[in-house]
């Protein structure tokens, strides 16, 4: 990924939620701030703008002046904390807009020699707070704005600038403006950590214990298919229980035994439960 810093907005009043403070607001058992700063570990550097509160270890937390300034005195105020006379793009990101850190690559892929670059939703909209800014335009755009920042919409800031659109079709740029919306992206946040895990991949250390426990207990090593195992163990946490998890596979490896032990017997077992596990999940 190239070079960038990270500029997270999260101010803002809530006021559709009820008040509530967006960025402590919870998906999934994690803030929407911390969501947002997942695109940190490829930062250079990060500030977040907002009360101190929000600070995190190594990223400050600043406001403008005076507070409540809108997204531009953010940006401004953000920019400001992080070095405004480098030449490394910038990163700007709301953090009410959890799943945007995953949009990061492909905005730095897609800046090029523009001045921008931005996620576009399923209408055609610009999500100019989701987007890759090259830093010497967005001084230029800031610095044109006479009567400065305070108040000033991210539309009129960016009206000069040269940008290109990122598609979305995963709706990474959804913005948690209502709780119905956070239902929803909360929803794909889910979906999205499920996935995840699925697609695993076995580790080293994983590989080596599977390789000891075959020799101790004689086990035939082409008998047993670790990713098979293991998808068979996340079908059966889904869809009964996490306890389900170790009965499930005593039961399904004594299965294995009993019915020669060899690779077509381990393939006809994995598929029978993960097939009795979909159909418990379906209520069935």
């Amino acid at each position: 990924m190239s070079e960038h810093d990270l500029l997270v907005l999260a101010g803002g009043s809530g006021e559709r939620l009820g008040g509530v403070d967006k960025a402590r607001v919870r998906l999934a058992g994690r803030t929407m701030l911390d969501r947002v700063l997942a695109a940190a570990p490829d930062a250079r550097r990060t500030v977040v703008v907002g009360p101190p509160h929000l600070a995190r270890p190594g990223v400050p937390a600043v406001l403008e002046e005076p507070a409540s300034g809108g997204p531009v005195a953010g940006i401004a105020a953000g920019l400001a904390a992080l070095d405004p006379a480098g030449e490394v793009p910038v990163v700007v990101l709301a953090c009410d807009v959890p799943r945007a850190a995953r949009a990061v690559p492909s905005l730095l892929d897609a800046l090029g020699s523009a001045d921008v670059a931005h996620l576009v939703d399923a209408d055609g909209r610009a999500q100019l707070l989701v987007a890759a800014y090259r830093r010497p335009a967005l001084r230029e755009a800031l610095g044109r704005l006479r009567t400065g920042p305070y108040g000033v919409s991210v539309r009129r800031m960016a009206e000069h600038l040269v940008g290109v659109g990122v598609p979305d079709p995963l709706g990474l740029g959804e913005d948690v403006d209502t709780w119905e919306a956070a239902r929803r992206v909360e929803a794909a946040v889910k979906e999205e950590e499920r996935m995840s895990e699925h697609h695993q991949p076995v580790g080293p250390e994983l590989t080596r214990w599977v390789s000891l426990l075959v020799e101790e207990l004689g086990v035939d090593p082409d008998a047993v298919d670790v990713e098979a195992v293991l998808d068979l163990a996340r079908e059966a946490a889904q869809a009964v229980a996490r306890p389900a998890v170790p009965l499930t596979a005593f039961l399904a490896g004594y299965a294995v035994a009993r019915s020669g032990g060899d690779h077509a017997a381990f393939s006809r077992t994995v598929e029978r439960v993960t097939e009795l596990a979909r159909t418990w999940g379906e209520g069935a």
